[in-house]
């Protein structure tokens, strides 16, 4: 593994891309080899089986180690439990992460986040988008409901601290979203742009603090929300508020990892903002990784345009280096992928019983 040496590796390795096909193909072959991305996305037209999906997963990794800088890649997926769950049988089914708050069981969290990133580091992925860290406060809320764990700011940081040591047991990076809280809206960021009208001391009491504690216990990368703060920056949404993402999230609650953009292909994005200024607006705001899940023809456009930005002086070289910095932290001790395919099997045998015992605790 090297250092990347010329701006477009440096800027390729901020970039988290997703891709179509469930083989390894030429245009997914171009993104790692010519736009040095730094990490792909799955989605479900990615996927056909576990033996499939490891043997994709190690041809991209195989691609990547054979580039100029031979970095690894952040191989990710969206695999909550519940509705959330790109990847289906024989992966275990799980109920959604509210089943922990009504558990009110550190350990029974702790073993639901080992066995989810288990089976995920089988196949050789490293990064889940789990857990979410939003506090459902809104009932009203179209989003997130039962994928928040609880309503209660302390339960949730609480549960989340212990999903999140079963992942790191087994070896699978977790990322905490959607900073800094998706729980009070009203609109799914998806289709428009939410706003969130608390005051700045309710936000702190209870959207921050599961950011707060599970950052004090070394949480590695944070998702934003494509959110607006009104009480924090009444112009601008959570990814793209310098006043968030570097006072809030870096200066006051400590956070040192990686700070990483929800899809910027969703309609709170796309209505409002030129595509084109997205690399310019998401770094001088603090992101250090930013997201495209469906449009490759955009995610080498982004990459041209943040390489170009550097170039004219409008983005700092020096941001971009803090971010690879980042970055390149956390790949130092990313796991090889498995040389082995999956047992599917065994997840059944070790994990079917779990999935069965966290369902109980799903209100009737």
């Amino acid at each position: 593994m090297n250092t990347p040496t010329v701006l477009p590796e440096w800027t390729g390795q901020m970039l988290m891309i997703g891709f179509e096909g469930t083989t390894l193909n030429r245009e997914t072959e171009d993104l790692i080899r010519n736009h040095h991305v730094g990490g792909l996305i799955l989605f479900s037209r990615n996927y056909e089986n576990p033996v499939q999906l490891h043997t994709l997963i190690r041809n991209l990794q195989e691609v990547a180690a054979s580039t100029s800088t031979g970095l690894p890649l952040f191989i990710s997926v969206d695999q909550e439990g519940g509705r959330v769950a790109r990847l289906t049988e024989p992966f275990t089914k799980y109920p959604p992460l509210c089943c922990l708050g009504h558990a009110q069981s550190e350990s029974l969290a702790s073993r639901f986040g080992r066995a989810l990133a288990t089976e995920l580091k089988d196949v050789g992925i490293n990064m889940d988008y789990a857990p979410v860290l939003d506090v459902h406060t809104n009932p009203e809320n179209p989003i997130i409901g039962d994928r928040a764990i609880a309503s209660d700011p302390q339960t949730v940081a609480r549960l989340a601290n212990a999903f999140i040591q079963g992942f790191r047991d087994a070896g699978v990076i977790p990322v905490g979203k959607h900073f800094p809280g998706h729980g009070d809206t009203q609109i799914d960021s998806h289709l428009d742009l939410p706003t969130v009208q608390r005051d700045a001391a309710t936000l702190e009491a209870v959207e921050l603090l599961p950011f707060k504690k599970t950052i004090a216990r070394g949480l590695e990368v944070i998702m934003t929300a494509h959110v607006i703060y009104t009480a924090w920056d009444e112009t601008n949404p959570a990814t793209f508020s310098k006043t968030i993402l570097q006072n809030i999230l870096r200066q006051q609650l400590g956070f040192e990892g990686i700070i990483m953009s929800d899809d910027l292909e969703m309609k709170a994005v796309d209505n409002y903002y030129d595509f084109e200024a997205l690399p310019r607006l998401g770094i001088n705001a603090g992101l250090d990784m930013f997201m495209i899940c469906n449009n490759t023809e955009k995610a080498r456009a982004l990459h041209d345009h943040l390489t170009q930005e550097v170039d004219k002086g409008t983005v700092a070289l020096a941001r971009v280096q803090q971010s690879v910095e980042r970055i390149l932290r956390l790949k130092q001790n990313l796991p090889s992928s498995p040389p082995n395919p999956p047992n599917p099997d065994r997840w059944q045998a070790s994990h079917g019983s779990l999935a069965q015992e966290l369902q109980t605790y799903l209100p009737t």
